[in-house]
């Protein structure tokens, strides 16, 4: 499949409750770290129907939205905005994500 530039798939992102790590709904309609698991909207109603599973399933986590990515040849995700690829990173800091574990 070719590199869709203009962002029109969408996966469903939110972050989990106990450490504050973003998560991705997958096709199981389980919650996983993995951008590269998620389920994919390749359409506007696929979206909205990504959005509804992933409202449903939506227990554990906060701030659920959906995110525009690109797929390359390959079929490797990326995010389309900054800021969704600062997030898809991990935490920025390790002393935060010491603490977050800490306290899971």
């Amino acid at each position: 499949m070719a590199k869709n530039l203009a962002g029109d798939l969408l996966v469903a992102s939110a972050n989990r409750l106990v450490d504050g790590v973003v998560v991705y709904l997958d096709d199981a309609g389980q919650w996983t770290t993995e951008l590269q698991r998620a389920a994919v909207a390749r359409d506007k109603r696929g979206g909205e129907i990504l959005l509804e599973r992933a409202r449903a399933e939506g227990f554990g986590v906060v701030d659920l939205l959906l995110v525009a990515v690109t797929e390359d040849v390959e079929g490797v995700l990326e995010p389309v905005s900054l800021r969704e690829k600062i997030r898809a990173s991990g935490l920025t800091f390790d002393a935060i994500a010491a603490e977050a574990v800490r306290y899971a």
